[in-house]
């Protein structure tokens, strides 16, 4: 009878085979599968680590020097530099600056910064100080064809035919009011005009404009327009309404600056207290707060961008000039951190700055709405040890999708020809948003190529500024008319830099 295999006895062969297994089981073979089974949890977190440690280091690494508030910077890793890190397999290390010192140190020092944000008044210095890599020595021909047709890039972002920087953003500020109230103004201004020119003549000045009527379109408007408004809330509300920065700091040093453009101030006029322009421009900001149509709080608490959205929340105010960040915060968009300060958000307008005009009687050919036009630009490190790929980054960064999603989020003004063009109310779901985008672009054209200059000590410059307008601004009735007011400005010219 045929046997069934798996009962058959085993040969001689197979035997010796079980009996030398045997003892080399009870030998190193044994010792070997209990050390594998003891160590398997260890050995296998190892490789699980080599594994990791392996891909990491098939990965590049990219460095960016940044500042911007704590929830746009997290918008933008989340909705831009995280897509950019999975779709190039690279890893983005952020870095921070607080001010303009330690953005010069870092930038200096550094041998491993990839990417750097550099706000427009530093574009000039970082290129003098050779501490960046002129974008179109990267570029393709192409490459840079397509950045002149596609962006706005303004002048500090270039040096002859040479691409720097391509701008990240550019920003510029706009008048901000409330519809409603400035109705009532215009309804109500001819029951103060007779005190307000009586005011305006005690005070040493000419007094109104023949003739005055004040404009029902406040993109009609110029700084006398602001003062009649202003009187008018004043004598209906009993306190100043309009509000602007008066904190010790950039943003209120730039009004100035930027009334002195509207004057027809040149650049090497700037450093002069008493030169016509700016002693002009810091005049009208003693009479604003002369006649007290600016809010009283305003250089007394030292107002930033934050507190003026307050103030409009609270009603205490119902204009401003502010930038396009600022209408993002003060409207709200219901997102990332965004919920807005207005009780009645649809009574929010936009209108392009006020042309300047003489308070003192002296001729202004050069009076226009002209303002500086600001911004961030991006560039690559001179000493980035991955300039290509830093490269890549920028144009991402920079990519029309990007820059729309930016806008829309943040109120991010893009420096793409493209996006700044004249669109229609109904392809916004919140029109508020493609009214402030017209307003702004429409100022940009305005401004053309006005820029705050960049001198050897401007922070000096800064400062002199800033001291002469709280003299003149915190306790003005110390002040009893134009004379006074020149001679101070005349004192303080005495002692403030003459930078270069």
């Amino acid at each position: 009878m045929a046997m069934v295999p798996f009962l058959t006895p085993p040969s001689k062969t197979a035997l010796n085979c079980a009996v030398y297994f045997e003892s080399r089981w009870n030998g190193p073979v044994s010792r070997l599968f209990l050390f594998i089974k003891r160590f398997a949890p260890v050995l296998f977190l190892l490789y699980a680590f080599a594994a990791v440690s392996s891909l990491h280091a098939q990965k590049a690494g990219l460095t960016l020097l940044l500042k911007m508030i704590p929830e746009q910077e997290e918008w933008f890793k989340n909705n831009v530099l995280r897509p950019f890190e999975r779709e190039n397999r690279v890893d983005i290390r952020i870095e921070h600056f607080s001010d303009y010192d330690e953005l010069d140190k870092m930038t200096a020092e550094s041998r491993s910064l990839d990417v750097i944000k550099i706000p427009m008044d530093r574009a000039a210095t970082f290129h003098e100080k050779n501490y960046i890599t002129p974008l179109s020595d990267l570029m393709s021909p192409e490459q840079v064809v397509r950045a002149r047709n596609d962006f706005l890039i303004p002048p500090l972002a270039m040096s002859n035919d040479t691409i720097l920087y391509l701008p990240r953003k550019l920003e510029t500020r706009i008048l901000v009011y409330r519809v409603s109230k400035i109705q009532e103004a215009v309804t109500r201004f001819r029951d103060f005009l007779p005190e307000l020119d009586s005011a305006l003549k005690g005070l040493g000045l000419p007094g109104l404009p023949n003739s005055y009527v004040l404009e029902s379109d406040p993109n009609q408007w110029d700084y006398y327009d602001v003062l009649v408004a202003g009187y008018s809330w004043l004598k209906i509300y009993k306190e100043g309404r309009i509000g602007n920065r008066g904190k010790n700091y950039g943003g209120t040093f730039l009004r100035v600056v930027d009334r002195s453009f509207q004057l027809g101030a040149i650049r090497g006029e700037l450093p002069y207290l008493t030169s016509t322009p700016v002693s002009e421009a810091f005049a009208w900001e003693w009479i604003y707060a002369r006649l007290k149509v600016i809010h009283p709080r305003m250089f007394k608490d030292g107002w930033s961008g934050e507190d003026l959205w307050r103030a409009f929340g609270d009603e205490r105010i119902f204009m401003s000039f502010l930038t396009q960040l600022d209408c993002f915060f003060l409207i709200g968009t219901g997102e990332n951190g965004l919920n807005g300060y207005l009780k009645a958000p649809d009574d929010i307008d936009f209108a392009v700055m006020p042309s300047a005009a003489s308070l003192t009687g002296r001729e202004f050919m050069m009076a226009n709405r002209n303002i500086t036009t600001g911004g961030w630009f991006w560039t690559v490190s001179r000493t980035s040890p991955h300039k290509e790929l830093a490269l890549k980054l920028i144009l991402f960064m920079t990519s029309e999708e990007n820059q729309k999603k930016e806008f829309e989020a943040f109120g991010t003004l893009s420096s793409r020809k493209e996006l700044l063009k004249e669109n229609k109310d109904e392809h916004y779901l919140k029109r508020w948003r493609n009214r402030m985008l017209q307003t702004s672009a429409r100022q940009l054209q305005l401004n053309r190529t006005t820029q705050l200059p960049t001198f050897r000590d401007m922070d000096k410059l800064q400062a002199a500024y800033l001291t002469l307008l709280q003299d003149l601004c915190l306790n003005p009735v110390q002040y009893r008319n134009l004379d006074d007011v020149m001679k101070t400005i005349a004192v303080h010219d005495s002692t403030a830099p003459k930078v270069e």
